[in-house]
């Protein structure tokens, strides 16, 4: 069982920079979206979101809150520089909190983490192949991925291998529990986590198909990927910028609660 951490009170609106509701917008806009993908696992797992224009602070959804019932004004603003547990208020997932704030402190760049225990990717991650450049979808994310065994029930070390073995890609696929994905946005980390899913969904399935899965050259796999996702004409493309405002408008039209 996850334990929990006491947090700060409601959020003061009057006091609050632009910067600060942008990011919790965005924040809680990628949770319903996480939800609607069908990409969480009840409360369990972690969006974190770091403040615009303030660094060393990050954004977390109170632990027994599900996806879809996060709003902006109910996120809770954790400091690296302070232990959370100290003020009376509403509960962390101390896990969320050693997770999000061991990948911000250490990755000044990044500016989302999600930690996720999807279906396909979980098996995937769990395959001694992994994920094979099957499909388009593959390539995308093929050259971000590196793959950790989960051999440590420590929360800290978890983490600090996670961010070893990162480097500067963006993907991890944890063998036997789930994945962590980073990125400079919300955005970003939305697009490679559904692009993700969706092609360890194909392998499986096709893995099913009971005939000889044909996939592109492994060895110029990289390069392929390189040359797919390489081009900076298609960088908005894969890094959600692309997809960012029909993804809000979704839920506007589904009159979800995140702006709230």
């Amino acid at each position: 069982m996850s334990k929990t951490v006491g947090q700060i009170t409601p959020v003061d609106r009057v006091n609050m920079t632009e910067g600060e509701w942008r990011s919790r917008v965005e924040c809680a806009a990628g949770h319903h979206l996480l939800e609607l993908y069908h990409l969480t696992d009840m409360v369990e797992g972690v969006l974190g979101v770091r403040v615009e224009d303030e660094p060393d602070a990050y954004l977390l959804k109170t632990y027994r809150t599900f996806f879809d019932e996060v709003c902006a004004s109910d996120l809770v603003k954790v400091r690296l520089d302070k232990e959370p547990g100290q003020e009376i208020g509403r509960s962390l997932n101390y896990s969320s909190v050693a997770q999000a704030g061991g990948i911000f402190s250490r990755r000044p760049d990044i500016n989302c983490i999600l930690h996720t225990h999807i279906p396909a990717a979980t098996v995937v991650a769990s395959l001694e192949c992994g994920l094979l450049p099957l499909i388009q979808h593959a390539l995308i994310v093929f050259n971000e991925i590196v793959y950790v065994d989960c051999d440590t029930g420590n929360d800290e070390d978890a983490v600090r291998d996670v961010v070893d073995r990162l480097g500067d890609k963006k993907i991890a696929m944890i063998r036997n529990h789930g994945v962590f994905v980073v990125g400079k946005s919300v955005a970003e980390v939305l697009f490679l986590t559904i692009t993700l899913e969706y092609a360890c969904r194909c392998q499986l399935d096709a893995m099913q198909a009971h005939a000889k899965v044909k996939t592109f050259d492994l060895d110029n796999a990289e390069q392929l990927a390189t040359g797919f996702t390489g081009n900076p004409d298609n960088a908005s493309i894969f890094d959600g910028t692309l997809q960012w405002d029909g993804w809000l408008r979704k839920l506007d039209r589904m009159g979800c609660c995140y702006r709230n």
